[in-house]
C-alpha cells in the first residue's frame, strides 16, 4: 500500500474529528427540517406565500414520537430546524429537549417568541451548533421591537449559545446597514449581511443587485467576518447556513450542482412537515421519521437538481462525498479497522 493511499485513508478517518474538536460535533447525517410554514412575521422577501405563513399549525407527532423516530434510524443527526417560525410550534422547547439528548440542533429563528428565554435556560448549548437569529428589521420596528431582539441575543450568549445575527440585504437595507449595524454594535451585537435570494418587489435577487450594491455587501461581509472570527473559531466547523461566505453568491448567480457527486439521501436529507424524508430538491421519498421506515442511499450520487446553495455547497464538497465506510463489504471494513488501529 502506497503512502499516498495511506494518506487518503488517514484524512478520511480524521476528517470529522479535525473539524469538530472544539465542539465535538459528531453526527452522521444532517437534515434541513421544515417544522412548519406558519410564522408570526410577514416579511416581504419570504419564500413562503401569505397563505402558508398563516396556515393553521398541525402537530404531526408528540415530542416523544419525533425523538423515537430519529433514534430508530440508528444515526446521530444534526437537525437544522426551520420554518416558518419554529419557536411558535407547540412546546418547542420540550421538543428540543427530547431531540438534543441524542442529536445535535441548529435553529433558524426570528427569536421573537418568549419560549426563547426558556430555551436558553433548559437546553444544553453543547448540543446546539448555532442559532441563526434573523433581525427582519422592518417588521421588528412595527412589531416586536429591536431592543427586545437584542436582549434575547444577549441572554442566549450568556448561556453559551453560538448566535449568528443576520439581516437580509434588501436594497433599502444595503443603504441603511452601516447606521443600523452601529446601533446593534453599541449593544455588543454584530450584524451579518445575508444575500437576498428570490423575488422581492418584482425583481429576482441576487441578479438584480447593482454593482454598487454588490460592492457594499462585500465590504459589509468582510467586516462581519472579522468581527465574528472569534465566535466562528470555536464552532468546530462552519455553520451550514454560512452567511459569512455569501460573497461568491453575488457573482455566481446561477450555481448549478447537477452532475456533481452529492451526499443528498446519504448524509443529508430534507424533512417535510409531516415527517416525510426526501432526497433534497429531487423530492424522492426515503420514508417517514414518524413511521420509522426511513431508508437512506448507500452512497453519494450525482446531483439531479438544485436545492439550497448552503446545503448544496456543503454536501458536494469532498469531505461529505468521500466514502469513509463501505457498508456490507467485509474486506473494506476489515481494512479500515486495521488502518484505524495503526494510525491511532
Amino acid at each position: 500500500m502506497t503512502l499516498a493511499v495511506l494518506e487518503v485513508i488517514r484524512q478520511c478517518l480524521f476528517s470529522r474529528k479535525l473539524n469538530t474538536e472544539n465542539m465535538e460535533l459528531k453526527y452522521e447525517i444532517e437534515a434541513d427540517w421544515i417544522l412548519l410554514t406558519t410564522c408570526n412575521f410577514r416579511c416581504s422577501y419570504c419564500f413562503f406565500s401569505p397563505s402558508d405563513l398563516g396556515a393553521k399549525m398541525v402537530v404531526q407527532g408528540t415530542n416523544e414520537q419525533w425523538a423515537e423516530g430519529f433514534n430508530a434510524t440508528g444515526k446521530t443527526w444534526l437537525l437544522h430546524i426551520t420554518g416558518g417560525e419554529p419557536t411558535i410550534y407547540p412546546d418547542f422547547v420540550g421538543l428540543c429537549e427530547q431531540l438534543s439528548r441524542n442529536h445535535y440542533l441548529s435553529i433558524n429563528s426570528n427569536i421573537s417568541h418568549q419560549c426563547i428565554d426558556s430555551f436558553a435556560e433548559r437546553i444544553d448549548p453543547k448540543r446546539v451548533h448555532f442559532i441563526n437569529a434573523s433581525v427582519h428589521y422592518d417588521v421588528r420596528q412595527k412589531k416586536a421591537g429591536i431592543d427586545a431582539f437584542i436582549e434575547r441575543v444577549q441572554k442566549l450568549r450568556r448561556h453559551d449559545f453560538t448566535v449568528l445575527v443576520s439581516a437580509v440585504m434588501t436594497p433599502k437595507m444595503v443603504v441603511e446597514f452601516p447606521e443600523i449595524s452601529k446601533y446593534f454594535e453599541s449593544h455588543g451585537v454584530a450584524l451579518i449581511p445575508k444575500v437576498l435570494r428570490g423575488t422581492y418587489l418584482g425583481k429576482k435577487y441576487p441578479s438584480e443587485y447593482s454593482k454598487d450594491e454588490e460592492s457594499l455587501i462585500l465590504e459589509y461581509l468582510a467586516e462581519s467576518a472579522r468581527k465574528y472570527a472569534p465566535i466562528v473559531g470555536k464552532m468546530g466547523e462552519s455553520a451550514t447556513i454560512d452567511m459569512l461566505s455569501d460573497g461568491p453568491y453575488l457573482k455566481s448567480k446561477n450555481d448549478d450542482y447537477r452532475g456533481k457527486l452529492c451526499g443528498s439521501g446519504y448524509n443529508f436529507v430534507k424533512i417535510e412537515i409531516d415527517g416525510t424524508v426526501v432526497q433534497c430538491g429531487a423530492g424522492r421519498s426515503l420514508g417517514n421519521i414518524l413511521l420509522n421506515n426511513v431508508t437512506f442511499q448507500r452512497a453519494p450520487q450525482a446531483c439531479e437538481t438544485s436545492y439550497c446553495p448552503y446545503f448544496c455547497k456543503k454536501y458536494t464538497s469532498p469531505q461529505f462525498t468521500r466514502m469513509c465506510k463501505r457498508e456490507g463489504n467485509p474486506f473494506i471494513t476489515s481494512l479500515f479497522a486495521r488502518m484505524r488501529k495503526i494510525l491511532f
